[in-house]
């Protein structure tokens, strides 16, 4: 299989017809100190005792953003993305989710707009098992952030989670680009490597949209009233179809499993239609679908000598 490292690619970056260069993005980590203010802080060692929902992280977990949306993970043995859909262009995750607010209420910036549950969620990383499509599970988990003018990055590990027929580690790179609404995913797996899959939420009665069958690069996505909001989002996931085993759903959740479990390399995104500049219907959110797979076949990578391990396609 031929691996690659993403490189900094300045057409996918900025929007055409935009004049100037959107705001820098942001990659956010707040943490609950012990007099209970929050911090914003650029690394955490999750304590065992964690537990979902316990306020020990604004959001959960970290979050990034560009001028178009943004994203947060559970940092938790879901270890999935949800999206939060921006109505303006400035930096608002370091403000949010620290007991204060109702992000899941509308507010002047936006709001989450994303339902989960047990899925994949917003291009999450899981392990097929017997056939569904499963969160991570529980792990010793870490993250980091780190940010400049161009680029948000979020680091995470996961330490421990079960793997086959023992435990394997997940050490995953999120990263988000100045005017862009796609997250680039790299994630390398040791250990006792099961099937690892990466998917997005299927909810009932969305419109489910195919890449043609050529191509470099491709995608699945949906699109249809799925917000929080109760109006339009597209959501999708693309992948280099050299590097994919197989794409299937387990009826919660699309999913793609790669040829080499221990290296996953793909993009995910999401277009709200209270966004900015967002694709406002599914013929204009199909554009942006076909647009972006050809952009991500252009950009230039650094490839290695990794064997080929799927079949020709």
């Amino acid at each position: 299989m031929k691996h690659a490292l993403w490189l900094l690619a300045a057409p996918l970056l900025i929007a055409a017809g935009q004049d100037s260069a959107p705001p820098a993005p942001l990659a956010t980590l707040n943490v609950r100190q012990a007099d209970g203010s929050y911090k914003l802080v650029d690394r955490i060692d999750v304590p065992a005792g964690h537990k979902i929902h316990d306020g020990l992280i604004a959001m959960e977990g970290p979050g990034w953003e560009s001028d178009r949306i943004a994203y947060r993970l559970y940092l938790d043995e879901r270890n999935v993305p949800d999206i939060y859909g921006k109505k303006l262009p400035g930096n608002v995750l370091p403000t949010i989710g620290m007991g204060k607010d109702d992000y899941h209420s509308m507010a002047p910036w936006g709001q989450d707009i994303f339902q989960v549950d047990q899925s994949l969620g917003m291009g999450g990383i899981g392990v097929l098992r017997g056939g569904v499509a499963t969160q991570l599970g529980k792990a010793k988990i870490s993250a980091r952030v780190f940010n400049n003018d161009r680029s948000a990055t979020v680091l995470v590990t996961n330490t421990g989670f079960p793997g086959d027929g023992g435990p394997a580690d997940l050490s995953t790179t999120y990263r988000i680009f100045a005017g862009s609404r796609l997250t680039t995913v790299e994630a390398r797996v040791s250990g006792n490597v099961p099937a690892m899959i990466a998917g997005l939420t299927l909810h009932d009665g969305m419109t489910r949209i195919e890449s043609p069958k050529r191509g470099k690069w491709r995608y699945f996505a949906t699109w249809g009233r799925q917000s929080l909001a109760k109006d339009d989002l597209g959501i999708a996931l693309f992948y280099p179809a050299d590097e994919a085993a197989a794409t299937g759903s387990d009826g919660k959740s699309l999913y793609v499993q790669f040829c080499d479990p221990r290296n996953l390399r793909y993009a995910f995104g999401a277009a709200w239609v209270e966004e900015p500049g967002a694709p406002q219907t599914e013929r204009e959110f199909r554009k942006w679908l076909d647009d972006t797979a050809a952009e991500l076949t252009r950009q230039p990578f650094v490839v290695s000598t990794a064997q080929k391990t799927c079949p020709a396609k």
